[in-house]
């Protein structure tokens, strides 16, 4: 696919929609380097017939450098005698997503691309499964979707219902690295855990009931399964959903070379 790939000129309809939409500074429209809006996805090299690319997860929840107007700068809350939930020790902060908008446009532009590929590519694995995604500065705008493989669904469905805490860890690992830390409040918001016996799996993180679901109430393991979400409102939600599909994806890959 990527011998293939021709380059995506700056002047391209969708490239000038996202810049426009969102103020890029820079396209990079080739594989083989870093790619991507700012350049967003860095790419290490070639290995194994893959071209191996390293997405970025960027601080979003930033100090601003002023006093915290809920704490007036004390980092404690009087009224409940505890941290203050709304500061960075003492300063007021801010969300800023612009680098992460960078980061999840790049993967909506190269996900889409790649999910209809018109020439017939080369790996000798199956592919476990697909991703596309949305980038859009409003509510659900973070959303993403794509299909578990039949290999996939099997491996799901071989584990029996119960959590995968490797998911769990990937959303926690990122998320600490798009909100500075995980609050306290925030510890229950992580889970992935199958159900039943047909590898019904469930994914959850921060927000409003946000995660990931099977998109029918069943699932044809001849075929496999398409996925949807629920309430992916922003680029961390988005990036912390697609750490936990990584980290399934590599748990089911291993599984499969045992």
């Amino acid at each position: 696919y990527a011998a293939h790939f021709r380059e995506i000129p700056p002047q391209a309809p969708i490239i000038k929609h996202f810049t426009e939409s969102f103020g890029f500074k820079e396209f990079a429209g080739r594989l083989g380097e870093d790619f991507g809006f700012e350049r967003a996805l860095k790419y290490l090299g070639a290995a194994d017939g893959f071209l191996e690319y390293t997405i970025p997860t960027p601080l979003c929840r930033k100090p601003t450098g002023n006093p915290c107007r809920e704490c007036n700068g004390t980092g404690r809350s009087e009224e409940f005698d505890r941290d203050c939930l709304f500061c960075e020790g003492d300063q007021d902060i801010r969300y800023d997503y612009q680098e992460a908008y960078a980061v999840s446009a790049t993967l909506s532009l190269l996900l889409g691309l790649m999910e209809f590929p018109d020439i017939e590519t080369t790996a000798a694995i199956p592919q476990l499964l697909t991703v596309t995604t949305a980038t859009i500065r409003e509510s659900h705008g973070g959303s993403l979707g794509g299909m578990y493989s039949r290999e996939l669904v099997a491996y799901l469905k071989s584990r029996g219902p119960g959590p995968i805490p490797e998911m769990v860890a990937a959303m926690r690992t990122v998320w600490e690295r798009v909100e500075s830390r995980i609050r306290d409040f925030y510890d229950h918001y992580f889970s992935a855990y199958t159900q039943g016996q047909d590898g019904w799996l469930n994914v959850s993180c921060p927000g409003d009931r946000a995660g990931l679901n099977p998109a029918h109430s069943w699932i044809d393991k001849r075929r496999g399964c398409e996925f949807s979400c629920h309430n992916v409102d922003n680029p961390m939600q988005q990036l912390a959903l697609l750490a936990s599909l990584a980290a399934l994806h590599d748990l089911a890959r291993l599984a499969a070379s045992k």
